[in-house]
């Protein structure tokens, strides 16, 4: 009967360890799914707020630069409805160059001469310096009445590849200068995106373009174009551009860190910029193209990823940012992964970490202890004397380096042994801890050489401090013989930084012991020569 209560209460133990187990892994199971559905919605704002981010700074940028070509454009023209009448500079003849052969003419550099600094840009055009008329010549003109701004664009913001204008009378005005001495004029221009989605025919309304992404013509790899077409009273004269370069828009695509790609895309789905490698004609598909259109900012699920968009130009622009289910799911799986790891393991991790807390305490005494007479090495003594300078500098506390030499060192371990001169360092250190205050600090600085560092202490109190040192090592540390062991001891007043202060201290050192020895010398910067104190045995140097 025992036999079988005893058998009953085992089975009944094991299902209460059962019970308690199954309530621990539904526990768990929740706490998982909770934490689950907290790390979506966290992620959500996350990447909400970073991908807001992108699209603020890249409306900001668009607007910028869309507001400076605005500016070039309306001032060619305002330059040439207010000076119609005024008469047209004829200097300019005398600075184009022709080139009868190529019926081509211009200024290959506009220089020094034009605008102060570097070679402005190049103007370029097509027919002869006598076949000018004076509407070309007027329009050249207003050109060049703002190569200060064309400059400003191409040196000061890294980001813009070109500023240039570009005429319907066929000529060229653009920054930088062209490194090729031999470009000219070239009526390939016309059917640039620059130039074909701003003029009149594609744009009738005359506002200003974003081009697609395109091929510079000069070389300079993939960019956008912001276009200005320019008119003047109704009449259509030619176009204000300013090329961004790929890598500066993939630099605001890439800023902040979150997963997933963001890209550019035009009102057809056309991809106009991305981080990662794609072709001139890839766009999204129609579905995703509409869904971003009229997603206003919110996340939605389309061909396997999730998406979400904001408006960068009114109808234009898009800043789109795909993430892919899967890699979403990964992500968020190990973003919790340690917190698990956290949850299971955190007994193991606590014992470690107490374990590990006392192996570091002991390394840490090693590491900052001089073995030999238990007080601070230099090390750390270093880095107990950084803490002190930042209080001292936070309340106006003075402080002073003591460099301390055991005098004749080496003739105690040739005469008596190391084991003599070990045992004398170690009584030289205990006195030195024992005569210093408690807000000070000394260490074994190599060899026979100690350091003291004194915080708050004057300059009268530190040369007190540091002859009281002195005179107690050589009262109560004798050799074998019956020898007084002597210091000098060198003084530096703490008013440059640790290093000066050492080397200061450190000549003070060897003036006391180029001087006699058994003798404390401070460093003066005023003075040159030794000058003697009262009644002491330190100088002032």
């Amino acid at each position: 009967m025992q036999s079988k209560t005893h058998i009953g209460v085992q089975v009944e133990n094991v299902r209460i360890k059962k019970r308690i187990i199954f309530s621990l892994l539904g526990a768990i199971l929740v706490l998982m799914f909770f934490f689950l559905v907290y790390e979506n919605l966290r992620m959500e704002r996350e990447i909400d707020r970073i991908v807001g981010m992108r699209a603020r700074v890249m409306n900001d940028y668009i607007r910028r630069v869309g507001s400076q070509t605005r500016a070039l454009g309306l001032s060619i023209s305002d330059y040439l409805t207010f000076n119609e009448d005024a008469p047209t500079n004829m200097n300019l003849l005398k600075e184009l160059k022709g080139y009868p052969n190529l019926n081509r003419f211009g200024i290959p550099h506009i220089s020094r001469e034009h605008i102060e600094g570097a070679d402005a840009g190049t103007l370029t055009a097509v027919g002869s310096i006598s076949q000018i008329n004076a509407s070309l010549l007027k329009e050249m003109e207003a050109a060049l009445s703002l190569r200060g701004q064309f400059e400003s664009l191409t040196e000061k913001q890294s980001e813009v590849v070109w500023a240039y204008y570009l005429s319907k009378q066929k000529f060229l005005y653009i920054t930088p200068k062209f490194k090729d001495e031999n470009y000219y004029f070239t009526e390939e221009l016309y059917t640039g995106p620059f130039w074909t989605q701003a003029n009149p025919d594609a744009n009738p309304t005359g506002r200003q373009i974003i081009t697609d992404l395109y091929e510079d013509l000069a070389g300079k790899g993939l960019m956008i174009t912001v276009s200005e077409p320019v008119f003047v009273k109704g009449r259509f004269i030619g176009v204000a551009s300013i090329d961004i370069g790929l890598d500066a828009m993939r630099r605001i695509l890439e800023s902040g860190d979150c997963i997933g790609e963001s890209m550019l895309i035009d009102e057809n789905g056309k991809i106009a910029a991305k981080p990662g490698a794609f072709n001139l004609n890839d766009r999204l598909s129609p579905s995703v193209a509409s869904a971003v259109i009229s997603s206003k900012g919110s996340f939605f699920v389309d061909q396997g990823s999730f998406w979400i968009g904001f408006e960068i130009k009114s109808g234009e622009i898009w800043l789109v940012h795909e993430i892919q289910i899967l890699e979403y799911i990964i992500y968020i799986i190990k973003n919790l992964l340690p917190f698990w790891a956290l949850v299971f393991t955190f007994s193991v991790v606590l014992i470690l970490y107490i374990k590990l807390r006392s192996s570091m305490n002991q390394v840490s005494t090693l590491i900052h202890t001089d073995p030999l007479t238990g007080i601070w090495n230099r090390r750390g003594f270093l880095k107990l004397t950084q803490k002190s300078l930042a209080i001292g500098a936070r309340h106006g506390k003075d402080w002073t380096i003591l460099m301390i030499d055991i005098d004749h060192f080496k003739q105690v371990n040739d005469k008596f042994g190391h084991e003599t001169g070990d045992k004398t360092l170690v009584k030289v250190a205990q006195v030195l801890s024992h005569s210093i205050r408690q807000s000070d600090a000394v260490c074994r600085w190599g060899g026979e050489e100690f350091a003291v560092f004194l915080f708050g202490a004057t300059q009268k109190d530190s040369e007190h401090i540091a002859e009281n040192l002195r005179k107690e090592v050589e009262n109560q540390v004798h050799l074998e013989d019956g020898n007084s062991v002597t210091l000098s001891i060198g003084i530096s007043q703490g008013k440059q930084n640790l290093e000066e202060a050492f080397a200061h201290a450190d000549q003070a050192l060897y003036r006391a012991k180029s001087d006699g020895r058994n003798r404390v010398c401070v460093f003066d910067p005023k003075s040159f020569a030794p000058a003697e104190f009262k009644n002491e045995s330190y100088y002032k140097y």
